[in-house]
């Protein structure tokens, strides 16, 4: 790769955005895919990012819903919501060089195994992104809260040079960003963090300060963890024994404003992906034969809303 790359954002919503403004301000050939009235305001207004963590910026951004008149990119951001994952992949073909590789910032587990289906999985590198960033209103991306971070490996394990490129690269435009030997455990210790924040701030409708603010929603809230971290290891994952408890702790000394994408789109009346969280710990749970019954409960409550419902 070349010092400047070509970058697509695929999914160019609050998390695909905060992403791909950084490399863009920082000289690299960034587009972004979105759709509506989002990219409608991208192309006459620019693109403006205001982040608490790399400060407020504007961008003249190229912006587009055909990824088709792209051509080849060095490196795609794949950063759809779990519901736009298929359509996505079938548009996105003609992005993909010989060299083209693709991070995913989507929650779950099963965004690499995807993408390593339908390109090959020389082309994916596996990735968690941990940050608070939403689309405020058309054209503006929002980064309030959480690290901004974003760890990297090989999803076979370890850590190699393409993998330290863009390492680097992501590092000299700001980001947090560190490479990872076993980016599968990082993907699942992502995916319990994630299930309970955007689970139980969901379901609440509250944000985690006024959930750890009470003993009930708070053991609630323990319980999601446990029960991720035990389809997990059946799973064969090695997590550690006390990631639930260290999970709650690194959880309580975030910002208490904080609630997760699921609780952001059930609040504006968004489809929600509780078939990608907690239903699917509840499917690995009974794959396995281990009870979860606070990930059902949440399941159980979100599901009428997997579609959108509620008015905005």
């Amino acid at each position: 790769m070349s010092n400047v790359i070509k970058v697509a954002v695929v999914g160019a919503g609050g998390t695909g955005g905060y992403y791909g403004g950084a490399l863009s301000r920082q000289g690299h050939d960034v587009t972004m895919i979105a759709r509506g009235s989002h990219l409608d305001s991208i192309k006459s207004k620019g693109l403006q990012v205001n982040s608490v963590l790399l400060g407020d910026f504007h961008l003249d951004i190229t912006a587009t819903d055909n990824m088709d008149s792209i051509g080849t990119v060095d490196l795609i951001i794949f950063a759809v919501k779990s519901y736009g994952t298929f359509d996505a992949i079938k548009a996105m073909h003609n992005l993909m060089g010989p060299k083209t590789l693709i991070i995913s910032t989507q929650n779950g587990i099963d965004s690499e195994h995807l993408l390593s289906q339908a390109f090959g999985v020389n082309h994916v590198l596996g990735c968690t992104a941990t940050v608070s960033s939403m689309i405020e209103e058309p054209g503006i991306i929002s980064q309030k809260g959480g690290p901004g971070s974003l760890e990297i490996g090989e999803i076979n394990g370890g850590v190699s040079e393409r993998v330290n490129k863009i390492v680097s690269i992501c590092s000299k435009a700001g980001l947090a960003v560190e490479s990872h030997k076993n980016i599968v455990l990082a993907i699942w210790k992502k995916f319990i963090f994630i299930c309970a924040l955007s689970g139980m701030t969901a379901l609440t409708r509250k944000p985690i300060g006024e959930i750890f603010s009470q003993a009930t929603t708070t053991d609630m809230y323990h319980q999601v963890l446990a029960e991720v971290v035990a389809v997990g290891k059946a799973e064969g994952i090695d997590i550690p024994d006390d990631t639930a408890d260290s999970t709650l702790r690194t959880t309580k000394s975030r910002e208490p404003f904080i609630i997760g994408s699921m609780g952001h789109d059930l609040l504006a009346g968004r489809p929600i992906e509780i078939g990608l969280l907690n239903g699917r710990v509840n499917e690995l749970g009974r794959k396995h034969n281990i009870p979860t019954p606070s990930n059902t409960a949440i399941e159980a409550a979100l599901r009428p809303h997997e579609h959108g419902s509620l008015s905005s």
